[in-house]
């Protein structure tokens, strides 16, 4: 998955009039969507500097069935779980604990999202979600291969 393209998508959600008018809110199925959608992203960001960091960067890596695994391995529950990890995640630097705490937010919007009927979308703090996750993912990508790495086998492996 194209995180980049995930992101673009949820804009469009989140800024596009509705039924082609040219102004007026968007309709919550759109902001709900943009909402998952820019978490999605995140995931993906996420699960492919696992893959990335652990297996290579090659096109012939990225076609293997270790690269896929290992991007495929990244689950939500315990990837949220080891961003709780207050203890463990004050070892990696501000930018990655904040895409911790970007993380955590952004799942608990989606399942707003995706599974609360009562639940209510601003295109004001859908765009900041947005942009939120935007500036997390590139800190991500902007971290050095070996505090990704250690990022990736935090998320992906449980201490014992």
């Amino acid at each position: 998955m194209n995180w980049e393209q995930l992101i673009a998508i949820a804009r469009l959600l989140a800024e596009a009039p509705e039924h082609g008018e040219t102004r007026g809110r968007p309709q919550q199925a759109r902001l709900r969507r943009s909402i998952s959608t820019v978490y999605y992203a995140l995931f993906h960001a996420l699960a492919n500097s696992n893959a990335d960091s652990l297996i290579g960067t090659s096109p012939d890596i990225r076609q293997s069935e270790e690269w896929t695994r290992t991007y495929r391995a990244l689950d939500h529950g315990p990837a949220k779980n080891s961003f709780n990890s207050t203890s463990a995640m004050a070892m990696f630097p501000a930018s990655l604990q904040d895409f911790g705490h970007t993380f955590i937010a952004l799942q608990n919007q989606r399942h707003d999202a995706d599974y609360n009927p009562q639940a209510v979308f601003q295109r004001s703090e859908t765009v900041r979600a947005i942009e939120r996750a935007e500036a997390a993912i590139g800190d991500l990508v902007s971290t050095d291969l070996r505090t990704r790495r250690a990022l990736a086998t935090h998320v992906l492996f449980r201490a014992r």
